[in-house]
């Protein structure tokens, strides 16, 4: 029966299964927001014109992370790193883009002999300088950079070549830059100039005083249910205004988020666990094997400060209860904890050494080291100079530039051997040879602080986290919530129940990868920018969380709508109305010849004096930052009463009393310094946002992360 269905369906069922594929990679072409079919598909954006490849991009962003893991020593990299680290890589592209191009028009290079001077010479790069510091003549050591760099391709205590040899070449290329920015930016710090009208015009603003009386009636006098702000007033006003409010493509979305949160049966059974430990512990307090099998530090037979132990409770009681205690299962940072304090010895936090590495790595022959190595202990007892030798014979180049020196070493950060030896058996003062995975090495301590309290303990411990059970619950009522709402219209009257974790972001840009609740969020915002408007999304899985959105608005790159601005504008243009409705009331009672007093009797203020105003000052006393007030000061006429002055807080009228002019000065230099040392900053640092301007970016990142 099967051969008969192979022979006579084999050649149609083949058709139907090429058909398919064919049909599903086309899906998958016309869905894609990579643009398959578009001729985008290798292309993150453009800078300039030209083209930047996803390889090339991406051969940034490997860089990136490369360099982070060597400088943070850490390997691990969570989403929120990776999303900054491509935000750099694309900026390192653009500004290496609009450096190369301002340094190539200016010729601003760094010669060969002068590269060679910030590494080699008697004014090294400062970085650098602090590295290579002798530290028994305080001098720079050139000497010590080349021994460095002769010995890239070889490890010291254990250390990866690659990553060494990655550091380095990472650091040549960041003083290169620099030193050729730095130029750049004292070209453009120099070439700041203050003409004389300029400084003398600083002086005017600075030292002209005026004296005043003025009325102030708040915008807050007026009710914000007594003005109506239309759309066409919103659009007059971003019409007005469209610079202020170009924007780049954005969407509005809402959604609800579910929380993944243990149970109260998830809390139940990590309780349980760590009960059991502390029942068996009490049991049988001695039972390494359960130790080894449980134990948060395993047995590993270290000895930890109290004050190092992470655990308030643990810092508090663990230095006063005898050996072999259990401490009663405790509640805390979200688990429970429970603990059997092993043994107690005084001894201190850290202590200073010296040593010279003999390295046995790299295939070299173990026998010839030990006897260089045993030479040169025999030569040291006899009286030998330690640093002298530790700067000659040590492969541990760092240390032994500084005579063998290692600073403070803390327990436990060195390997076993060594801190057995610094804090087990050796004294200050004395001088031994030790063996260890890296070689032989001649140690001396040097100091050895008083010793403190350090504990050797077990602890079990059992997070509150939520079980499968607990997920999958949550996860249904994600499923519910969309089935229930999976219109614009009941997804908009779902957000209304106060029970839900309600969320609306107004301006979600297409590379955003945080939103309001969610601090991963790439596939809500991906999402938006690949569905139409009034879309629902399905149910999102972003870390401990659930969500489903709903795409309420779409707004293009350029001036921002109505829609997209109403909420931050609509205040501004309500201000500008009350403004003009009290600036009226003010005007008609100025027509009927009303005074100062009067004006301030008929709204319900007092006449406030102002003393020693001068246009530079910006902010005055009770007044706040009102631009308009002082721009009419020099406008004003001694016992003349202003015509009313809408502001951004309220409605001034003014009457100036008196203004006292500065006498001239032969002397301009110190305002024309003042006026420098202001602006000039802000070629130094804003030169990159300056020159951004004048090119076209695209950024199509979006697509692709």
């Amino acid at each position: 029966m099967i051969q008969i269905i192979r022979n006579k369906l084999g050649p149609a069922i083949v058709i139907i299964i090429g058909l398919s594929l064919g049909l599903f990679v086309l899906q998958t072409a016309l869905d894609s927001n990579t643009g398959l079919l578009s001729g985008k598909s290798d292309s993150v954006g453009t800078i300039d014109g030209k083209k930047i490849g996803i390889r090339e991009f991406q051969a940034k962003v490997d860089t990136s992370v490369e360099a982070y893991k060597i400088n943070s020593n850490n390997k691990n990299i969570d989403d929120n790193t990776m999303f900054s680290l491509r935000d750099q890589a694309w900026n390192e592209l653009i500004n290496n883009y609009l450096n190369q191009r301002e340094f190539t028009a200016l010729g601003i290079t760094l010669p060969k002999d002068q590269l060679q001077d910030l590494f080699f010479g008697a004014d090294p790069y400062p970085e650098l300088k602090k590295s290579f510091t002798n530290p028994n003549t305080g001098q720079f050591d050139p000497m010590a950079v080349k021994n460095y760099l002769d010995n890239l391709d070889k490890s010291v205590q254990g250390e990866d070549v690659v990553e060494k040899q990655t550091r380095w070449a990472n650091f040549q290329k960041y003083v290169l830059n620099d030193v050729i920015t730095g130029k750049y930016k004292t070209l453009l710090k120099n070439a700041v100039y203050v003409p004389k009208w300029q400084a003398e015009m600083e002086y005017n603003d600075k030292e002209t005083k005026y004296t005043l009386q003025y009325v102030k009636i708040p915008f807050s006098d007026m009710t914000d249910s007594s003005i109506k702000v239309t759309d066409a007033n919103i659009q007059e006003y971003i019409n007005k205004h469209k610079e202020q409010y170009k924007q780049d493509e954005t969407r509005k979305i809402e959604y609800v988020i579910f929380t993944v949160q243990p149970s109260s049966a998830d809390s139940a059974k990590a309780l349980k666990f760590v009960d059991d430990s502390y029942q068996h512990f009490v049991a049988t307090p001695n039972d390494t094997d359960y130790f080894r099998r449980y134990g948060d530090r395993a047995y590993d037979k270290m000895f930890y400060s109290p004050s190092k132990l992470g655990s308030k409770l643990l810092q508090d009681t663990i230095g006063k209860v005898s050996i072999g205690t259990v401490l009663p299962v405790y509640f805390e940072d979200g688990s429970y904890k429970t603990a059997v304090l092993v043994d107690r010895k005084m001894m201190p936090d850290s202590v200073k050494a010296s040593h010279i590495l003999f390295s046995t790595q790299n295939g070299v022959d173990s026998v010839k080291v030990l006897a260089k190595a045993d030479s040169v202990y025999n030569a040291i007892k006899q009286g030998a100079a330690f640093e002298e030798l530790a700067a000659k014979y040590s492969d541990d180049k760092g240390s032994g530039a500084k005579g063998g020196d290692l600073g403070y070493i803390k327990y436990g950060m060195t390997v076993k051997k060594f801190n057995n030896y610094l804090f087990e058996t050796g004294k200050v003062g004395d001088v031994s040879m030790i063996k260890t995975e890296f070689g032989y090495h001649i140690i001396r301590m040097t100091e050895a602080p008083a010793p403190t309290v350090q504990v050797q303990l077990t602890t079990v411990t059992r997070r509150v986290d939520y079980s499968s059970a607990t997920t999958n619950g949550i996860y249904d009522k994600a499923t519910k919530f969309l089935n229930e709402h999976a219109s614009p219209e009941l997804f908009t009257k779902g957000m209304a129940d106060p029970n839900l974790n309600k969320q609306t972001n107004e301006q979600t840009k297409k590379n955003d990868f945080q939103i309001p609740g969610l601090n991963s969020a790439r596939e809500v915002v991906k999402w938006a920018y690949g569905a139409e408007k009034d879309a629902i999304s399905s149910v999102f899985t972003l870390g401990d969380n659930y969500a489903v959105a709903h795409l309420v608005s779409i707004s293009p790159e350029g001036t921002g709508t109505v829609e997209a601005l109403r909420t931050q504008i609509e205040p501004l243009v309500r201000n500008e109305l009350k403004g003009a409705a009290i600036a009226g009331q003010v005007n008609a009672s100025v027509a009927l010849n009303a005074t100062l007093e009067s004006l301030a009797q008929k709204f319900n203020k007092e006449v406030s004096n102002g003393d020693n105003m001068a246009f530079a000052d910006g902010y005055f006393n009770n007044i706040g930052f009102e631009p308009k007030f002082n721009g009419k000061l020099s406008t004003l006429k001694e016992g003349v009463m202003s015509s009313p002055i809408v502001g951004r807080n309220a409605v001034f009228v003014i009457k100036l009393t008196a203004v006292t002019k500065p006498a001239a000065i032969a002397d301009y230099n110190q305002y024309k310094q003042q006026i420098s040392q202001a602006v000039a900053p802000r070629f130094e640092y804003g030169f990159t946002e300056a020159l951004k301007k004048t090119i076209t970016i695209v950024d199509d990142r979006y697509m692709f992360f």
